[in-house]
């Protein structure tokens, strides 16, 4: 069923006994889930909204994330009348668990996006119907937040406005939001977030801080911008026990944006901002342009 490419393929499965909330053993999530974007052409030219509509049609299990890239209106209302808190699910293992630990995360990291929210994902689908009613439904607390990772910047100044102390009570989920919008290469919600009064060392997944994901993704310009802040330079990441500089290094010849991120510019700034050269630098396989710039 995850692999069913139209909806005539789908109904012959399910007529012949398939299960429709059948989930996958590296991402333990269900055929629509997997049928909301394209992730990789080779296998689909196409996204299977259509099939994923016609399951959600046959009663397969539904979430807020799938109803807001599938444009339904009536299906995010249903959930949010069934459950206001679910305004808040993102896609992170604190809304989708692992149940083994050996799994990848669910398949919503690759088609959506992680720690997108049903507000981003109908940003990113250009359904603005279901966005406007995703807004009327956000507790307050939760704009600000929001309105950063949108980069919403007229937004962000009404709602300081409104409420000029709401980031200094901010959840420790809401202060998560940093590190997961520079691991997300968001440059304008890290600035606005920053601006507004973020913790700047907040850990987030891996216990990496907004510094460390600026640093692994190549993006000089996050990186200045973290560095006004006087974030703490030094502080190692709970998994790898490396530091900003050490995941830029790692991030040069490894990381998701290897081949785009201006990591010389990354790794110069934060060497003047009094970043230590990790010892062996080499083991952690910088690229080559990287390595002409090492003291």
């Amino acid at each position: 069923m995850h692999f069913a490419s139209t909806v005539e393929v789908a109904e012959f499965l399910l007529a012949n006994g398939a299960e429709i909330d059948a989930r996958d053993v590296d991402h333990e999530s269900t055929p629509a889930q997997y049928m909301l974007r394209v992730a990789q052409k080779r296998h689909y030219p196409r996204d299977r909204q259509d099939v994923a509509r016609y399951l959600v049609s046959r009663g397969c299990r539904t979430d807020i994330l799938m109803a807001a890239a599938l444009g339904d209106v009536d299906l995010v209302r249903r959930h949010l009348v069934a459950d206001a808190e679910c305004i808040r699910m993102s896609v992170s293992e604190e809304w989708f668990p692992k149940q083994d630990a050996r799994a990848g995360g669910t398949i919503y990291i690759w088609m959506l996006g992680a720690h997108r929210t049903a507000h981003t994902v109908a940003r990113d689908f250009g359904h603005e119907e279901v966005f406007r009613l995703l807004m009327d439904w956000t507790p307050e607390e939760l704009k600000l937040t929001l309105a950063c990772e949108l980069g919403d910047k007229a937004v962000f100044h009404e709602f300081l406005s409104k409420h000029p102390d709401a980031p200094k009570t901010l959840s420790e989920a809401d202060q998560r939001k940093l590190p997961n919008a520079a691991q997300n290469n968001n440059t304008r919600a890290v600035q606005l977030m920053l601006e507004a009064g973020w913790p700047t060392d907040t850990a987030g997944e891996m216990g990496a801080t907004a510094l460390h994901w600026a640093g692994f993704n190549g993006n000089a310009e996050m990186t200045r911008q973290i560095l006004r802040f006087h974030p703490a330079v030094e502080l190692k990441s709970r998994e790898y026990e490396g530091t900003p500089l050490g995941w830029a290094l790692y991030g040069s010849g490894n990381g998701w944006h290897r081949d785009t991120g201006d990591f010389v510019g990354t790794i110069r700034a934060l060497l003047e901002a009094g970043a230590t050269l990790p010892p062996h630098a080499e083991d952690l396989e910088p690229s080559e342009a990287v390595l002409e710039v090492l003291p």
